[in-house]
């Protein structure tokens, strides 16, 4: 009886703590609308210069679901480095050249093209490069983060 007891105690914590974990991320969500003319460019910051993004949903500094554009330049090169979450990624606008990889090798670079998707997985070190202007709707858990595989290709250690 005891055991018992102490088993339907250890469920209703571990309910309670999943639904405070749970129900929080999809207790806000709202129908919205913006129209195109209305999305708030902004700079990337220092991780990745000259770049631009704009937070469509969600909260980059918290546990949910984030979707974001993400805007490079022409000929823009980015070092290999990692995120903490998965990213699902539609190319929107232009061409960007990607691979997986710790070091930068651009024979395994594959070019992917405006409505062309791809998936990196949490954690695996990618690098690549923007064609031309280049445009990427990007699906990813938050918290956010950026961490480069080698922290001198880190482009905010250099400022």
């Amino acid at each position: 009886m005891k055991i018992h007891h102490l088993l339907l105690q250890a469920g209703i914590v571990l309910a309670g703590t999943l639904a405070t974990c749970v129900i929080p991320s999809y207790a806000a969500d709202t129908y919205s609308v913006t129209p195109a003319s209305e999305l708030k460019w902004a700079d990337t910051g220092p991780q990745f210069p000259n770049t631009q993004v704009v937070i469509l949903d969600g909260d980059p500094g918290k546990k949910n679901v984030v979707a974001l554009r993400w805007r490079c330049p022409s000929n823009y090169k980015f070092m290999p480095h990692t995120h903490p979450g998965t990213e699902r990624v539609t190319v929107l606008s232009g061409t960007i050249l990607l691979a997986i990889g710790e070091k930068y090798d651009a024979a395994k670079l594959t070019e992917v093209g405006a409505g062309g998707h791809f998936v990196i997985p949490a954690k695996a070190p990618h690098y690549g490069e923007c064609v031309e202007e280049t445009v990427l709707e990007i699906h990813t858990p938050g918290p956010m983060g950026t961490t480069y595989v080698n922290p001198a290709d880190d482009p905010s250690k250099k400022m």
